[in-house]
């Protein structure tokens, strides 16, 4: 009885992840198709932007707390340290606006953006409670009904106001709506001590967070930084076309992850008993993987370009190349997501520091050897690159540990 419960859990947050990614893709279909290519690669930008600071502040709690051995810490403590690294990022994303050199309208957007960040930094706090909890259940209910909010006043005011400011908006409110209304009413710390967190808590949680912190730090750059060179170096609209295209890699890890939520305090608890018993749960999530993406790989290869013109437009007429790279870069992404959460289960983050910092250096190179002279086909191919180079690092490490650790 319990497991069927513990099931229907997992499904949950699996299906709610889903509704949220394609809730996100409708997003920008609808502000490519009403607003147009600038606005879908402005608010790309600000993704760009934000991305990396959201990250790196949110110290990955969502896998450190449930994963974690070396403290022991009430959630309180775990909250009032992401409480003060979500004030630092307001501060900072605050300042950056000030910065960039951004017309009154585009500041105006990323202010509303970042105010998002914000109240998205306090929901996933909870959803790391539940995590922890194995009640996940809590993270599918939640992103249903912020998708259904959303998809209902997003919409609405694009149609009305035609403007792309009024739709952060929009997300903005729906985000305020679910957080009070529902998600707080699930939280594990809501009535404690306020003074709980001592100093040597937050620099003990900092020390322990700061390895997965750098991590997403630099995945989140890897993503970013041929962002960043195809706006400088060719267009916001070409950055538009290139991440609208890439939108499905989100709605992939999106889900990746979602089930990931779903089974790493289970895969966690096997793994302190059995290393063997740990790697058979995993080898099998990886066999099941491997066959939706042969599935998805047929529908790219076949179907890809007029699956990408019907949803977005003619102005997406040509890139059939684009898409069958697209189809082998899922296949990294996909199990680069795996591997990462068997390397957090065994709190191997010094590695993943070395790999991604490595990768990092790859990525900003080729970004500028790469993407100036070849533009979008040039994103796509490195891309592919960094993250093949990245799955091999992971094998790499998790063999090591297999080997030589594991059997201690």
């Amino acid at each position: 009885m319990k497991g069927s419960i513990c099931v229907q859990s997992r499904m949950m947050n699996i299906f709610g992840t889903i509704f949220m990614a394609i809730n996100q893709w409708l997003q920008v279909i609808l502000i490519t198709r009403v607003l147009g290519l600038y606005e879908v690669g402005l608010f790309t930008y600000f993704l760009a932007l934000t991305g990396p600071l959201v990250l790196f502040t949110r110290f990955s709690l969502t896998r450190l707390v449930p994963t974690q051995r070396k403290l022991s810490y009430e959630y309180v403590i775990f909250k009032q340290f992401r409480d003060v690294m979500n004030i630092s990022f307001l501060v900072i994303s605050i300042l950056m606006i000030f910065l960039i050199d951004l017309t009154a309208y585009e500041s105006s957007c990323l202010f509303v953006f970042v105010i998002l960040k914000f109240y998205e930094n306090k929901e996933e706090f909870i959803y790391t409670e539940n995590i922890a909890e194995s009640r996940v259940y809590v993270l599918g209910l939640s992103r249903i009904m912020r998708s259904i909010i959303i998809l209902i006043l997003f919409t609405t005011t694009i149609f009305l106001f035609e403007s792309l400011l009024v739709g952060i908006l929009s997300i903005l409110i729906s985000q305020i709506l679910v957080y009070h209304l529902f998600d707080r009413r699930f939280t594990f710390s809501k009535k404690a001590n306020r003074s709980a967190m001592k100093f040597r808590h937050f620099v003990n949680i900092f020390l322990l967070g700061l390895g997965l912190a750098a991590v997403e730090l630099m995945s989140s750059l890897n993503l970013n930084i041929p962002r960043y060179v195809l706006e400088n170096y060719h267009s916001i609209e070409t950055l538009g076309i290139y991440s609208t295209i890439m939108y499905f890699t989100i709605i992939t890890h999106n889900i990746v992850t979602a089930i990931n939520e779903g089974v790493i305090a289970a895969l966690a608890n096997k793994a302190k008993g059995s290393t063997m018993s740990f790697y058979r749960s995993f080898f099998e999530m990886c066999i099941l993987f491997l066959i939706l993406i042969v599935i998805g790989e047929v529908i790219l290869i076949f179907f890809g370009n007029e699956v990408l013109i019907f949803v977005y437009g003619p102005e997406f007429i040509g890139y059939r190349k684009e898409m069958i790279l697209l189809g082998i870069l899922l296949f990294f992404i996909v199990y680069t997501t795996l591997l990462e959460m068997a390397m957090n289960i065994f709190n191997l983050y010094t590695q993943q520091v070395v790999m991604k910092s490595l990768v990092l250096v790859i990525t900003f190179i080729l970004s500028f050897l790469i993407i100036i002279p070849f533009g979008l086909t040039g994103a796509f191919f490195i891309g592919i690159i960094t993250y093949a180079l990245l799955m091999v690092g992971q094998i790499g490490a998790l063999v090591h540990y297999w080997k030589y650790k594991a059997s201690v």
